[in-house]
């Protein structure tokens, strides 16, 4: 049943993006403006489709996850950089160091991992935390 739920929540989700793409480019085709203005504006359009897109997923991803559907971190979603979080980070906590605060991609189990054991917190207090920053 609930493979049922994800399948027709990922057929909407792409109905969406589909209908969003449409509509873009039937706003080109008909756009009155020159193509400085049309390309600014639809910078902006997709700029706050993104940000809307990426809240619904994030609001997705927190249910799964509260129903222990997915694990945690599954949601973690930064804003900026990571070298801006890892500025913040070390700001905040001066017993960090360039080696605790490596992160590469596919590899967050590791970073969570090395964080909990240095700051004495749990994996869900480091995701917080770092999603706060």
């Amino acid at each position: 049943m609930l493979n049922n739920m994800n399948d027709e929540k990922g057929k909407i989700l792409l109905a969406t993006l589909a209908g969003i793409g449409a509509g873009v480019a039937a706003g080109m085709l008909l756009a009155p403006n020159n193509g400085l203005d049309t390309r600014d504006s639809l910078k902006r359009t997709l700029t706050k489709v993104g940000d809307d897109l990426e809240r619904t997923v994030k609001g997705f991803m927190d249910k799964l996850e509260n129903r222990n559907v997915t694990d945690d971190g599954s949601s973690l979603i930064m804003r900026g950089s990571w070298d801006d979080v890892k500025g913040q980070l070390k700001k905040n906590y001066a017993e960090l160091t360039e080696d605790d605060l490596t992160y590469m991609e596919g590899q967050e189990d590791e970073l969570f991992g090395r964080l909990q054991q240095k700051l004495g917190k749990t994996k869900h207090e480091i995701m917080k935390l770092i999603k706060d920053l």
